[in-house]
C-alpha cells in the first residue's frame, strides 16, 4: 500500500464499520433501503485510477469507493483493468474483493477502459462499478466450452430462478477470446434463463492465448467466459448502436450456406450489389469503396425497416466466379438483408439519434450505465477521445458510467442478443 494512503485508507474503513453497526433501528441490508412506489432504492458509484502501479490504483480506487459508499455494503462490482497490470491479474480481483467485501465481483483485461466521460486509450487503469442498497438478486457463473463431435456445449449455466418482485432480468458475460464461443454461448443461456439481454463483451489487449483474462470472485480465470445473472425490480434497458445506416433498397436472401451468400432475389449477390451501387450517390459510393456491411432484419414482420432494425455483418470479400459474398454472421435463405455504410459521421449521428429516441421513451432518471464499445471506435474512429462515453454524459448527464474497448460486444437487437462489431452496447440502469 502506498504510505501516503495507508493511515487515511484504514482510518475511513474503520469508521465506516463503526457507523454502520452503531445503527440501532436501521438495517445494513440493502432492504433497509426504500423509494419511491416501495421499490428498493440503489446507488452505482463508480472510480478508477491511472496510477501505473497496481497497489496504489487499488488503494487510490478503494479509497474513495469507501467514501461513496459511506457504510453501505457493496452488493456488485464490476472490475476492468488494463495490461499494464498484467503482473497483479492473478491477485487484483481478490484483493478488491476482500477489502471491498462485496458479495459478486465479476470483470475482465482490456486496452481501454472507461469511467465517466473519458476513454483512457493507451494509459494504464483500474476501473471499479459498484452497486449498493439494492434488492438485486445476484447469480453469478463461469462457462466452459466442450465438444461432443460436432456439438459444442456450455457447461456451468445458470439455472433457472423465479423471483416475482423482481421482474426484470439481464445478464452481463464477459469472454476469453481463445478459449470461448458467444456464438454458443447466446443461445444456450437464452434457452436456460428465457428472452433476457445479455449484455458484455470479449476481454482485450492480449496479443494471444491466456494473455488476456477474466475475473470472477478473487479469481483470474483464463478460459472460458464469466457471467452474472440481475434479477431485479429496476429495469436495465438496452442502447445498442452499431454505427451504420442502410443504402440502396433490400434484398430477399435465395440462395446461402453458412455465411456464403450465393443469391439474392434469384440472381447472383455480386450482380445485385453492382446494381444497388450504381444508384447511390457519390458520397455513399465513396464510404461503400471502404468497406460495405450488410444489415439483416431482425423483425420481419415490419412493413417498413429503418436504421436500427438490422444486425450488421462486415461484408468478409466476395467471388467473382460464383458471385457470393461471404459475411461475419451466418445467413439463413428467406431472410431480408440491406447493405449498409459506416463511418465516423455516421456513428455519431447513430448514437446520438439512439440516445434521444431512449430519452423520449423513458422519462425514468437513471442509475449509472455499463458501456462495452469496439477496440475499432474510440479516437480511431473519431478523430478525437472520449466520443461515446461523452455522448452518453451529454444525453443523461453526469451519470456513474464504467467499461471497455472490447474486441466483440455483446448486446440485444429487439429480442434476441448478438455479438457485434464496431459497436456500442450499452446497459442503462434506472433508480
Amino acid at each position: 500500500m502506498c504510505p501516503e494512503q495507508d493511515i487515511v485508507y484504514h482510518l475511513v474503513r474503520y469508521f465506516h464499520r463503526r457507523l454502520s453497526n452503531g445503527l440501532k433501528n436501521v438495517s445494513a441490508s440493502a432492504k433497509a433501503f426504500t423509494g419511491r412506489n416501495g421499490v428498493t432504492s440503489m446507488k452505482i458509484h463508480v472510480q478508477h485510477s491511472l496510477e501505473a502501479e497496481t497497489s496504489c490504483a487499488i488503494d487510490e480506487v478503494l479509497l474513495k469507493i469507501d467514501k461513496d459508499l459511506a457504510g453501505a455494503p457493496a452488493e456488485l462490482a464490476f472490475l476492468f483493468v488494463t495490461h499494464h497490470h498484467e503482473d497483479h491479474f492473478s491477485t487484483i480481483s481478490g484483493q478488491i474483493q476482500n477489502r471491498l467485501e462485496c458479495k459478486e465481483i465479476i470483470g475482465c483485461t482490456a486496452g481501454t477502459v472507461i469511467s465517466g466521460s473519458n476513454e483512457y486509450e493507451g494509459k494504464p487503469g483500474v476501473v471499479l462499478w459498484v452497486l449498493s442498497q439494492t434488492d438485486y438478486d445476484l447469480q453469478s457463473f463461469h462457462l466452459q466450452f466442450e465438444r461432443d463431435e460436432d456439438h459444442v456445449e456450455c457447461i456451468g449455466l445458470p439455472e433457472l430462478r423465479t423471483s416475482p418482485e423482481r421482474e426484470h432480468t439481464a445478464v452481463f458475460l464477459f469472454c476469453e477470446p481463445y478459449s470461448s464461443s458467444p456464438y454458443i454461448a447466446l443461445p444456450q443461456l437464452e434457452n436456460a434463463l428465457g428472452p433476457v439481454p445479455i449484455f458484455g463483451g470479449i476481454a482485450d489487449g492480449g496479443i494471444g492465448p491466456g494473455e488476456s483474462c477474466l475475473f470472477l470472485n478473487g479469481e483470474k480465470l483464463e478460459h472460458g467466459a464469466v457471467g452474472v445473472v440481475c434479477r431485479t425490480g429496476h429495469r436495465i434497458r438496452p442502447i445498442v448502436s452499431q454505427g451504420c445506416r442502410p443504402i440502396g433498397h433490400t434484398f430477399i436472401v435465395t440462395k446461402t450456406e453458412k455465411n456464403i451468400i450465393y443469391e439474392m432475389g434469384g440472381l447472383p449477390t455480386m450482380q445485385q450489389f453492382r446494381g444497388m451501387f450504381k444508384d447511390l450517390d457519390p458520397e455513399d459510393q465513396e464510404l461503400v469503396r471502404q468497406g460495405p456491411q450488410l444489415g439483416v432484419v431482425t423483425n420481419e414482420y415490419k412493413e417498413i425497416f429503418d436504421r436500427g432494425d438490422f444486425l450488421v455483418s462486415n461484408v468478409l470479400g466476395s467471388d467473382p466466379e460464383s458471385g457470393a459474398i461471404a459475411v461475419s454472421q451466418p445467413i439463413r435463405a428467406g431472410r431480408t438483408v440491406q447493405f449498409h455504410v459506416r463511418d465516423a459521421q455516421t456513428a455519431r449521428e447513430d448514437l446520438r439519434m439512439m440516445v434521444e429516441h431512449d430519452l423520449e421513451r423513458n422519462p425514468q432518471t437513471l442509475a449509472g450505465a455499463l458501456m462495452f464499445t469496439c477496440n475499432g471506435r474510440g479516437e480511431k474512429l473519431f478523430g478525437n477521445p472520449h466520443h461515446d462515453a461523452s455522448a452518453l454524459i451529454k444525453g443523461y448527464g453526469d451519470i456513474p458510467i464504467a467499461g471497455i474497448f472490447a474486441q466483440g460486444e455483446l448486446g440485444p437487437i429487439g429480442k434476441k442478443n448478438y455479438l457485434h462489431g464496431f459497436t456500442a452496447s450499452i446497459a442503462l440502469f434506472e433508480e
